[in-house]
């Protein structure tokens, strides 16, 4: 069995940028605590911590083997209120008969499995689809709540749906959520947001949250396989460089039985919708042994990145969000 060697990562910049750096950040972050008076007193300790200590903790734990994810999405569930026709988790993708549901003991498996494997996870975001689909997710925030080695959580929603009582509670007493970030689609016609409800009770419970303005995303063309070279396919990644690794619960299958994590959602998606055996060498399965996730942070080459447009060009920019009725095939 090869032997990983760890001094050569540090000195791999692509390893700097996607592993390193963004534990220095998110570590920075929960050091930072919560929004509120108290971070006045915890943000000059954090500021020190980040200048001082950070980056030689980190890289000593490299050396010794030891695993830190940055962030990681968990997909909670390919539903969703919406379909946006340049989503870039792909939704747009699935059929209404064929999505992914996560299952709420398929998904603690999962964290479980990863939490065997690594020393601690700084930012875990719940996403979709819509996560406050997902109806097990008071459980789920119970147990993420009672996982030490998970740092700090936080929730994307496209705030078409209110948010249940159980769910504020919890968020309310929770010591880990950092926000509920809320998208703004209130340029889109014809569909129905509940904005206004959702930050009345997310105020009311004293719930942190951040309103994502912004009314363009980037055109996103027809995911399909290009055929490009391996030298092309690096580029490609080299030139989009995602940086929202993305977990997906295994669900008892015969590959990842136990979950595994890809380069970004539309990764995972393409997992789901083609099937992982198309997609050997581009994810962690969370059985590996734990130089694999520390590889996987130094790894240029994903199949699924001949799936995508040319990153290398500019895109054109348009109004975010608009809705398709059509079901999208990958060619």
């Amino acid at each position: 069995m090869k032997t990983l060697n760890y001094q050569k990562l540090l000195e791999n910049p692509l390893f700097v940028s996607r592993y390193i750096e963004p534990n220095i950040n998110w570590r920075h972050s929960y050091l930072n605590g919560k929004r509120g008076i108290k971070r006045l007193f915890s943000y000059p300790y954090a500021s020190l911590m980040r200048k001082f200590f950070l980056r030689s903790y980190f890289q000593k734990r490299v050396l010794r083997g030891i695993v830190d994810i940055p962030y990681v999405e968990i997909v909670l569930t390919t539903k969703c209120t919406l379909r946006c026709e340049h989503c870039c988790n792909l939704m747009q993708y699935f059929t209404p008969k064929a999505q992914y549901v996560g299952t709420l003991e398929n998904i603690i498996e999962s964290l479980e499995q990863l939490c065997s494997k690594v020393s601690s996870i700084n930012r875990l975001r719940l996403i979709g689809g819509e996560p406050f689909l997902f109806k097990d997710l008071p459980q789920l925030l119970d147990y993420i709540e009672s996982q030490k080695k998970i740092l700090t959580y936080d929730i994307l929603s496209n705030g078409s749906i209110d948010i249940k009582e159980p769910i504020l509670q919890r968020m309310k007493k929770s010591k880990k959520i950092r926000k509920v970030s809320i998208s703004d689609y209130s340029h889109v016609p014809n569909i129905r947001l509940k904005q206004e409800s959702i930050f009345k009770n997310l105020k009311k419970y004293r719930i942190p949250f951040s309103f994502l303005k912004g009314g363009t995303w980037h055109r996103l063309e027809r995911i399909h396989k290009r055929g490009r070279s391996k030298e092309q396919i690096i580029a490609n990644y080299l030139s989009c460089r995602a940086s929202c690794v993305s977990l997906i619960g295994g669900g008892g299958g015969e590959i990842a039985p136990k979950g595994a994590m890809f380069v970004c959602a539309a990764a995972s998606s393409l997992s789901v919708l083609k099937g992982l055996e198309e997609f050997e060498g581009d994810y962690i399965d969370l059985t590996n042994e734990t130089d694999r996730f520390l590889e996987f942070y130094a790894q240029d080459f994903y199949k699924s990145c001949d799936y995508c447009q040319d990153y290398s060009k500019p895109s054109e920019k348009i109004l975010a969000a608009i809705q398709t009725r059509e079901v999208l095939r990958i060619g």
